[in-house]
């Protein structure tokens, strides 16, 4: 579904296109007790994070098979370069999350990537065992298409992926309930109200609570979710062994 203005889209980039997008991934430290805690219980705080780690190693490796695409991670908490310093997130050039709440952090992150040279940009986290090379550049697509900013649906009320042509400093700003069922309906509005074209993908589920994680289990289990080999690993044995 695609909700545009009437406008041209953007001509003769196309030839660049592989040194102007960027992907950014939004990244946690994989530590027990500060991810995924909605998981914990059922889970172990351990557990959690394992499957946490998963979910981000299986991410990082989706965005670095984008083709020509530029890869930037931003990470939390400070102090855990050690971490991203190793396999698969060598590829990327990591610097630490900056700002108050989500929304200022995904702003200065999409900030940085504009100033580095993109025209286009994409940022995702690690909670979207379906995302794909193919999904974020049906976004990258959308983008060169005409539309001034593409989201994909959570299943929650979010968003798995956000993409833009320009920075919008308000967009993401003040009275966003992160982690709410009204975000991406919000942030849609504010597109609206300031007369962007905006274009959805397909919805798409995060990994957030014990259902989500009963329901990836049975999905992995069902043959689905191919490229999510990391957290397919770090799942709970009473998981996968279950039917």
């Amino acid at each position: 579904m695609a909700i545009r203005e009437n406008r041209p889209p953007e001509f003769g980039h196309e030839c660049r296109m592989s040194t102007m997008e960027t992907v950014i991934l939004m990244a946690k430290a994989p530590t027990a007790g500060f991810v995924k805690t909605r998981l914990s219980p059922p889970l172990a705080s351990a557990d959690a994070a394992r499957v946490y780690e998963g979910l981000l190693l299986d991410t990082a490796a989706t965005i670095l098979a984008v083709p020509g695409a530029h890869p930037l991670l931003f990470f939390s908490p400070p102090g855990s370069e050690p971490y991203f310093a190793s396999r698969p997130f060598e590829g990327f050039r990591a610097q630490p999350q900056q700002g108050a709440d989500l929304g200022e952090r995904m702003t200065r992150a999409i900030g940085a990537a504009f100033g580095s040279g993109a025209r286009r940009v994409a940022i995702v986290g690690a909670d979207c065992p379906a995302l794909s090379p193919g999904r974020i550049g049906q976004a990258f697509r959308e983008l060169r298409d005409g539309a001034d900013a593409v989201f994909g649906p959570a299943a929650d009320g979010g968003f798995y992926l956000a993409a833009f042509t320009s920075l919008d400093e308000g967009l993401f700003g003040g009275g966003i309930a992160w982690g709410g069922d009204t975000v991406l309906t919000t942030v849609t509005d504010r597109c609206r109200k300031r007369g962007m074209a905006w274009s959805l993908l397909p919805e798409e589920r995060d990994i957030d609570t014990a259902d989500d994680l009963s329901w990836l289990a049975a999905r992995l289990a069902g043959g689905c979710f191919v490229r999510c080999t990391e957290t397919r690993r770090r799942l709970p044995e009473r998981l996968t062994s279950r039917g």
